[in-house]
């Protein structure tokens, strides 16, 4: 599960009550690394070929890296990555991580923090959400599958202007969660509500 910077916050409570009462079966929450490495991008661009650049480049190819590594992982068929190559990667991560904080901690900026020493902060805070990946191979490591399942919400609320309830909104994402996860194993929309409606709803085989 991954929201970072998806910009739908207003739509992520009625999914998330969802989760209410299987917050022990849930594995953990994933951050968006698409959205880290743009954001690492924008910091970058604050200062092309010098600190910011050097410190985001090392976040970047660390999490670059942790990615093809588990890809190999999977294509391996293995379940957990190496423990020392793994601590090799996060140390990486840290270690470019702490020098953002470090040298943008006192860094001017005209509304505030420096954006550096945001972003550093960000990461170091949410350093385990956005490692998730590499702990549970079968997380995605990007936010896209979360985000296709909320853009429709946000479809509706631009074209319509508000939706009719909080309830309505609440229904349409417990609908929508459910179709969605049935179309990726392998039913039709047309095929899950008909077993729904006859009494025959598919549900995920017990563990």
């Amino acid at each position: 599960m991954g929201w970072a910077g998806s910009g739908y916050g207003a739509y992520q409570a009625p999914y998330q009550r969802l989760l209410t009462g299987i917050d022990a079966v849930l594995a953990g929450i994933q951050q968006c690394v698409q959205h880290v490495t743009r954001r690492c991008r924008g910091v970058a661009k604050l200062g092309p070929g010098t600190l910011q650049s050097h410190w985001t480049g090392q976040v970047t190819t660390a999490l670059t890296d942790a990615h093809t590594a588990v890809q190999e992982a999977k294509a391996n068929h293995k379940t957990v990555l190496d423990p020392d190559l793994l601590a090799d990667l996060r140390n990486r991560y840290d270690t470019a991580v702490d020098s953002g904080i470090i040298h943008n901690r006192h860094r001017d900026w005209h509304d505030g923090n420096h954006p550096g020493y945001t972003l550093a902060t960000w990461l170091k805070t949410h350093a385990d959400q956005v490692w998730h990946f590499t702990r549970h191979l079968n997380v995605d490591w990007t936010s896209n599958a979360a985000e296709r399942g909320v853009k429709p919400a946000k479809r509706h609320q631009a074209v319509s202007g508000y939706w009719q309830t909080h309830d309505t909104l609440t229904r349409w994402c417990l609908i929508n969660s459910y179709l969605t996860t049935t179309r990726n194993h392998g039913l039709t929309v047309l095929d899950a509500i008909t077993r729904a409606l006859t009494g025959r709803p598919w549900l995920p085989a017990a563990a």
